[in-house]
């Protein structure tokens, strides 16, 4: 979990550096509790914890630190994170391509791609079914 450590510490160091004090909040609160929930997702369906909690990360990085449209910040965030994940040279191609899909098609929530993807869905999902001052 060390790399997931370092690319924590990456992006909340950029959200650290949003201006807007709400979209700052909404950026770390909304990242923290998919990764609360994507983290009990991977426990549960055995699936890889350090690239889903990765894939939480960055799923909506371009939204906040980019103001990229919506419709865009899938994709965004993925080109985003697998320039930077690259650049680490801490990944495997396999492991970069794997999170990028996932973050690239999170916002197609109807759809089952893989079980990381799904993982990502799901867990962005049940991020808004918990208070965020609450521990999971």
């Amino acid at each position: 979990m060390e790399r997931y450590q370092r690319i924590k510490d990456h992006v909340y160091g950029k959200f650290n550096a949003i201006y807007n004090e709400i979209l700052r909040a909404n950026a770390m609160t909304h990242t923290n509790a998919v990764d609360n929930c994507i983290t009990l997702l991977a426990i549960s369906r055995n699936l890889n914890l350090e690239l889903c909690k990765i894939c939480a990360l960055f799923h909506d990085f371009s939204q906040y630190t980019q103001n990229c449209p919506h419709s865009e910040h899938a994709r965004m965030s993925a080109i985003y994170a697998h320039n930077f994940l690259s650049e680490t040279n801490l990944f495997k191609i396999s492991e970069i391509d794997e999170i990028c899909y996932a973050i690239s098609q999170h916002s197609k929530k109807g759809q089952y791609d893989s079980p990381l993807c799904e993982a990502q869905r799901r867990g962005c999902v049940g991020s808004f079914f918990r208070r965020s001052d609450q521990a999971i």
